[in-house]
């Protein structure tokens, strides 16, 4: 029914629906400052390159390891187990595009043992400051609809024989060229992936 699935990261197989923000509540910086600069982003009086290294220079004297221990708290959708051993027994072309972290979708590969499995999220290094290969923005050149149609290009897909997978219509709009679309509301709807297998 479906070649490929391109899933969303956050509060689609996490259950946390942005790292960035729980990062920041961990650290008591969301209140006071770091919900300010996701608000200016918003409504467009920054980029959203600009609100990434706003938000990475709050956590300025802390290391790399100490944010990834942070992100290792957040919980994996339940079923996220029960839905890569299908994908993975179908042999059926996986892409995760989040505007989160590729610590956390490696980390759900690497536990899940999840192959053929393409992943574009943005990364954390030294400082700690972010390499963004993910836009929020959607007229970016790193949109998660241009880096949609690159990874289908790679896996030999087309946007009418893929499943996207998000719990943000925002995402379903942006990729609406794809013929199948879930939303995850709640973390049961992630098994009906299985529907389209």
């Amino acid at each position: 029914m479906i070649s490929s699935v391109i899933f969303d990261l956050d509060g689609t197989l996490t259950n946390i629906p942005s790292p960035w923000r729980y990062v920041h509540e961990r650290l008591g910086l969301w209140q006071d400052t770091a919900c300010g600069y996701l608000d200016e982003w918003l409504s467009g009086k920054i980029s959203y390159e600009e609100f990434c290294r706003r938000d990475t220079n709050l956590w300025n004297g802390r290391t790399v390891d100490e944010i990834h221990a942070l992100l290792d708290e957040i919980d994996f959708n339940r079923h996220v187990p029960a839905v890569v051993e299908r994908l993975v027994a179908a042999a059926t072309p996986s892409i995760i595009i989040s505007s989160g972290f590729r610590y956390v979708a490696a980390k759900i590969q690497s536990q899940c043992g999840w192959h053929p499995l393409l992943i574009y999220a943005n990364e954390l290094v030294d400082g700690p400051s972010v390499r963004i290969h993910v836009s929020g923005d959607f007229g970016s050149p790193i949109s998660k609809k241009a880096l949609a149609w690159r990874a289908l290009k790679l896996v030999g897909s087309a946007p009418a024989e893929s499943l996207v997978v998000s719990d943000t219509t925002r995402d379903l709009e942006q990729l609406r060229e794809c013929r199948h679309q879930l939303l995850v509301r709640e973390e049961d709807d992630l098994l009906r992936v299985n529907d389209y297998l």
